[in-house]
């Protein structure tokens, strides 16, 4: 709106002079008339008061007068006739070329929003008639960023342009074509009820061209795509920017699962959508309403039986659909960046719950692999256990195997920040990242816990056994205890300990309860030893 108000403004601007500078003449041959006129007011005169007896001359005078008036007015209105007129085509054209900017992409020439949207409800009123779809393909450049960081802007908006116009000699003539972003772009077709073959052939070509490389002034420039589909039947009431959402939605799936085809939206992507958008509004209100709350899953002596810690899993408490596992909600709340705030609350009421229980019993809490990014991660954990009064020597912080050795130096400060206020570091999910024996040294570990999926194929797998023994050989030697996860079952329980494991959890042992239910549970003396297996299964060698 803005560029065509400009536009209107100086083309009214410059038609204004241009017809002042016309009318020029004119104006100066009416004055001369009107001068003309008034000189010769005097034979008027005579003649008025002497009749038919003025002079032939008089009368000429008069004569000529008038008619030089008449010319000049004549010329003067045809004149600003004329200059409306073509004041009126000049707006015209002015309000034309203002409605294509506003329509047009200014770096690449395709349609924008705005054009795509006109450009698809006239190509949707074209085929309305004729039994056909409209279909619309969203895209979206991988790696972009990455092209404009490393080579500049003027690199990546060459790319854009070169890209722009492959995509223009590709795709059929009718076929809308928009930049909606930076990074986005549309197009919409137009394909039979019966036959989808065209719409996936454009997409597959859309990303073909988006993947190639491109030589832009001896720089070699190259990004990739995703792509989601979306097709409306021509009897459909659907909005044009319903089909549109319904491409993104798809788009959306393609980008999540990293893949190189088109993917074809459907009903249940919507509901899924629909579904993590309620999520997200019922997990913000949860942790406004303190909703998620900790439960402790015992961890024990193999040997004895004895209960020695626990550790802390989330729990959400929702009014209407009652204990939700984490499985479902953590991963939303790394998505939308309130895991640190839930594991916050969550880490600081298990710490109040915890305070006065056995003082031998340790707490173990789980960061999240984004909450390693915070700076202040150190002090806000140290925060908690002052406003619970929890001692420092009783948690146990653990971190991810993958997420921990991303960044090592990282995880150096971390470590060395949490041991110098007496907190214990435990390396969780040991045996599914990539750290070497070099980097478990480099680190004041006090425990590693090894992952449940090689205890849970233990008496299966004889690999599964062969590791099991090592990470507890590997514990013993190098002075770091090994706590053993997924013990579920009594010939699990002693095939572990077979294989020398001291410590272990499992549903085995108990499932993870309420703060209440593990207090009473406690006070009941239900934390004594448990009976240990006295007859080993047999397990497979290793080979």
């Amino acid at each position: 709106m803005r560029v065509a108000l400009i536009v209107r403004t100086l083309i009214s601007a410059n038609s204004r002079t241009e017809a002042a500078r016309r009318d020029l003449l004119v104006v100066l041959i009416l004055v001369s008339a009107v001068m003309l006129l008034i000189w010769n007011g005097g034979s008027l005169l005579q003649i008025a008061t002497e009749g038919r007896s003025a002079s032939f001359g008089t009368s000429m005078k008069v004569a000529a007068t008038a008619l030089i008036l008449n010319v000049a007015l004549i010329l003067f209105g045809w004149r600003r006739y004329v200059d409306l007129q073509h004041e009126a085509e000049l707006r015209a054209d002015g309000e034309r070329r203002a409605a294509i900017m506003a329509s047009t992409d200014s770096l690449t020439g395709l349609a924008n929003r705005k054009g795509f949207a006109d450009g698809l409800q006239q190509l949707n009123a074209e085929i309305s008639t004729a039994g056909r779809h409209v279909a619309i393909l969203s895209v979206q450049l991988q790696r972009f960023k990455a092209v404009n960081d490393r080579h500049g802007y003027d690199v990546g908006d060459e790319l854009l342009r070169r890209l722009a116009s492959h995509i223009r000699q590709e795709l059929p003539a009718d076929a809308v074509i928009a930049r909606l972003s930076g990074d986005e772009f549309a197009v919409a077709v137009a394909c039979d009820c019966d036959n989808r073959e065209r719409v996936e052939q454009a997409g597959e070509a859309l990303l073909r061209i988006l993947g190639r490389s491109y030589d832009i002034d001896g720089t070699l420039a190259q990004v990739g795509a995703f792509l989601g589909i979306a097709v409306q039947p021509a009897a459909s009431d659907s909005r044009p920017a319903d089909l549109l959402r319904r491409a993104d939605i798809a788009l959306e799936r393609a980008r999540s699962a990293r893949s190189a085809r088109p993917v074809w939206f459907d009903a249940s992507m919507e509901q899924a959508l629909i579904a993590r958008s309620e999520l997200e509004h019922a997990l913000r209100l949860g942790l406004e309403h303190d909703q998620f709350v900790p439960f402790f899953e015992p961890q024990v002596d193999l040997r004895s039986g004895e209960i020695i810690g626990f550790e802390v899993l989330a729990r959400w408490q929702h009014p209407t659909r009652g204990m939700i596992r984490p499985d479902v909600f953590i991963p939303v709340a790394e998505d939308i960046g309130l895991i640190g705030l839930l594991s916050e609350k969550v880490i600081g009421a298990a710490l109040a719950a915890a305070r006065d229980w056995d003082a031998k019993l340790t707490i173990s809490v789980n960061i999240s692999p984004t909450q390693l990014s915070d700076p202040c991660l150190t002090q806000k954990i140290v925060r908690l256990l002052e406003e619970a009064g929890f001692p420092a020597e009783r948690l146990i912080v653990e971190i991810t195997e993958s997420s921990l050795f991303a960044d090592l130096e990282l995880a150096r400060s971390i470590a060395a920040a949490l041991k110098g206020h007496g907190i214990s570091l435990a390396l969780d999910d040991f045996g599914t990242g990539f750290s070497s024996l070099s980097q478990l040294r480099s680190l004041p570990l006090d425990m590693i816990k090894l992952d449940r999926s090689f205890v849970t194929t233990l008496m299966a797998e004889r690999q599964s056994a062969a590791i099991v023994r090592a990470v507890t050989t590997l514990g013993s030697a190098i002075g770091v205890p090994v706590m053993v996860e997924g013990i579920e079952d009594a010939p699990t329980h002693a095939a572990v300990l077979a294989l020398g494991a001291r410590r272990g959890q499992g549903w085995y042992f108990g499932k993870a309860t309420s703060a209440d239910r593990t207090a009473e549970l406690l006070t009941r003396n239900l934390a004594g030893p448990l009976e240990a297996p006295t007859s080993p299964p047999r397990l497979r060698a290793a080979s």
